[in-house]
Order: structure tokens, then C-alpha cells, then sequence
């Protein structure tokens, strides 16, 4: 999906990464990151955010949870972590890092609740009544008030299959009252997901009825004295997006893919570069075919092309009925030769190796950390 901007912004990052391939220094099924382009996406994400007065939190799900490139973050400004389930929450306690927005797609178990507050999070986003009461129970018992912030969906709503969760306008005008009356927690914030979605038809970043939903349920909330300072409005989360959220009133957003390029307005020219590939090798050869280890492909990844042999090559499309033992491309290529691709992903659901690499900018390249894709520090 993103192989071909790749090679045309950033060949230096796949000579790099070859080259330390052939120095036996990374196994096949590797996500490499170039930590200078992924920090030059970032800083161009953060300057342009704060000159449209948006705060910025980092989501890194989609780059295994990594807490070397959060650090690197939050030193450039960026409030916190965006953990989109508790187990990214886990990750960044161990690690010492700010907690922005908890509970983004998976809610906070009532185990951990506790936990998390006496830590300190920005924000909770929330789902269910229940939910908020038990906050605010746990929040009185250490003294604190949470921010809590709500997610709004309508019949109409867009929604990923495995993401159904939220409150309508309806509901959350019904339980107002009692939202009033709990004393542990406060009402400053509402979202939704995705609020906007790039249309790879028209080229552009596009409103969706999401959107339209929490800026409606804003005013009714205005209205019954109620202020929104939190209005967080994600998705398709870049450089380019900065101005439409700001048009909109969004005060927060999140960047993810864009870090490293990988958003989908970056397969056309576009601000940010392309900072991670996935380099695999070919295992072995069977009927015509050569096939190179797998590890967790994520099916909406797109991935077309691979490189090989310096040439661009189409890769077979994989059933998601299957486990990813191997991927394959047709035609016969030597075992043990290195294959290079770059396609949308999310690290944290496979079982690849993270390997940063510093220094390519500089032509000083090497490799500053081996992780596992839910962020663990693996031994070299």
C-alpha cells in the first residue's frame, strides 16, 4: 500500500535495513522503524496542531505500544498516550508515561480502575452508565475528580464490526441528571470514532455522520450548562487534518499512522514520510510460488507489492480464515533472500519484532532497541 512512496521518499531506510539484514542483525518478520523520520513526522504533526491551538496525545498501538518512541513524544511536547485497550495502559504505567486518553475503543475492567486513577489519566472515555458511577465511586475514595468523556453513536452512525459501543444524543440527555449528581467525576468530553475518513475516490478527508452527531449533542449540552472543553474528533489524525478538526472545533486529536506515514492520505504526495517497512525472507519454494514468513498480517493492511531482487513484485493476496504461517508470491526467488514491504498495520495484534533504527538521516545508522510488538524490550 505504501511500498511505492516508500522507495521514492525514503530508499536510504530500505538500504539500511538490507544491509542490516545481510549483517544476520534482524530476523525476518520485523517492523523497522526509522526513528528520524518517525520524529520528523511528529515534530511537522505537533507544530501544525499548535498553530491551530489543538493538543496533541500519541497513539502508538498501531507501532507495537512502543514506550522508546513515547518518551521521544512526550520530550517533543505530545500529552500523553492515547491506550486504546488496558493492556496498552499496563505498558505505559510500567514505563513511567502519561496517560492521556484511557479507554479509546476498550473500556478500563473494574480491577483496574483504581490503578489507573490513583496514576493519573487526562481522560476516561466512556461507554456505559455503570461505568461512569463506578469511576466516580473509586475517584471519592482517593480524594480525585476524573474528566470523563463521552462516546456518541446514532443509528446512523459509521462503526468498525468489534467497536459497537457508545451513547445517543437521547441517552446521554436522559442520564444528565444523574451524571450531575455523581460527584467523582466531570462531564468535559465527547468523541467518537471515526469522525472522518479519507475517500481514496475524491482524495480527500471527508465528514462523516459521526461527526455531525457530537457537534449537535455539543450545543444540547451547552444548553443545559454543560461545557465541553474536551472535543475530540479522530481518525485520518495528520498534518492535513489539523485544519478541518480546528474548523470543527476539535481542541484534541491523535495522531497514530500519520507518525510513520502510513495514514491513508499518505499513499499520494503528502507531508509526512513514510517511517516503518516489514522485512520478511523467503523460507522456501512450492509449486511455482516462494513463500516468506508471516507473523500476524492485518487483513485491512492492503498489502500489494513487496521488493525483491530490486525490483517491485506483486505479493498474493491471504485469506483471513487462515493463520499467517507464510506469505507468498508467485514465481521462484533463492532461499534466504530478503524481501522488503510496506503496508498499513497494526503491530500490536501480530507476533513480528519492532527493531528502531537512529542515524539514517545522518548516515550513522544503527539500531538502538529490539522490542516485542506489545512493547516489551527484547535482548539483542
Amino acid at each position: 500500500m505504501f511500498l511505492k512512496r516508500l522507495l521514492e521518499t525514503n530508499k536510504n531506510f530500505v538500504d539500511v535495513t538490507l544491509n542490516l539484514y545481510h549483517k544476520d542483525l534482524i530476523l525476518p518478520d520485523s517492523y523497522c522503524i526509522d526513528v528520524d523520520a518517525f520524529l520528523y513526522n511528529a515534530k511537522l504533526i505537533f507544530s501544525e496542531a499548535q498553530s491551530k491551538n489543538i493538543k496533541l496525545y500519541y497513539m502508538l498501538k498501531q507501532i507495537g505500544r512502543n514506550p522508546y518512541l513515547a518518551k521521544k513524544l512526550e520530550e517533543l511536547g505530545y500529552l500523553g498516550a492515547v491506550c486504546v485497550d488496558f493492556k496498552e495502559v499496563e505498558i505505559m504505567m510500567e514505563n513511567g508515561l502519561k496517560l492521556g486518553n484511557v479507554g479509546h475503543l476498550v473500556q478500563i475492567p473494574k480491577s483496574m480502575i483504581e490503578k489507573v486513577i490513583k496514576y493519573g489519566a487526562d481522560i476516561f472515555t466512556v461507554y456505559s452508565l455503570e461505568m461512569i458511577e463506578k469511576i466516580s465511586e473509586i475517584a471519592l475514595k482517593n480524594n480525585k475528580i476524573q474528566n470523563i468523556m463521552l462516546r456518541i453513536l446514532e443509528n446512523d452512525s459509521n462503526i468498525y464490526p468489534g467497536q459497537e459501543a457508545g451513547f445517543s444524543k437521547d441517552e446521554v440527555i436522559k442520564i444528565l441528571p444523574r451524571l450531575k449528581e455523581l460527584k467523582g467525576i466531570k462531564l468535559t468530553g465527547l468523541t467518537s470514532f471515526p469522525c472522518f475518513l479519507y475517500s481514496y475516490d475524491t482524495e480527500t478527508i471527508e465528514e462523516t455522520n459521526n461527526l455531525k452527531s457530537v457537534l449537535e449533542l455539543k450545543e444540547i449540552l451547552l444548553e443545559n450548562g454543560v461545557e465541553i472543553t474536551h472535543l475530540n474528533l479522530p481518525s485520518v489524525t495528520c498534518f492535513e487534518n489539523m485544519e478541518i478538526i480546528n474548523k470543527y472545533g476539535g481542541t484534541h486529536a491523535e495522531p497514530g499512522h500519520a507518525l510513520t506515514g502510513t495514514a491513508p492520505i499518505n499513499t499520494r504526495e503528502s507531508k509526512e514520510k513514510q517511517a516503518y517497512l516489514y522485512v520478511s525472507e523467503i523460507s522456501h519454494k512450492f509449486k511455482d510460488k516462494s513463500y516468506f514468513y508471516g507473523g500476524g498480517y492485518y487483513p485491512r493492511g492492503n498489502m500489494k507489492y513487496g521488493y525483491i531482487d530490486n525490483k517491485i513484485v506483486e505479493v498474493n493476496k491471504f485469506s483471513s480464515d487462515n493463520i499467517d504461517y507464510y506469505l507468498s508470491l508467485d514465481n521462484e526467488y533463492n532461499v534466504f533472500k530478503p524481501i522488503i514491504l510496506c503496508f498499513r498495520t497494526q503491530i500490536f495484534v501480530t507476533r513480528s519484532d519492532v527493531i528502531l533504527i537512529e542515524g539514517i538521516s545522518s548516515n550513522n545508522p544503527k539500531i538502538v532497541g529490539r522490542y516485542s510488538s506489545h512493547g516489551l524490550e527484547r535482548g539483542n
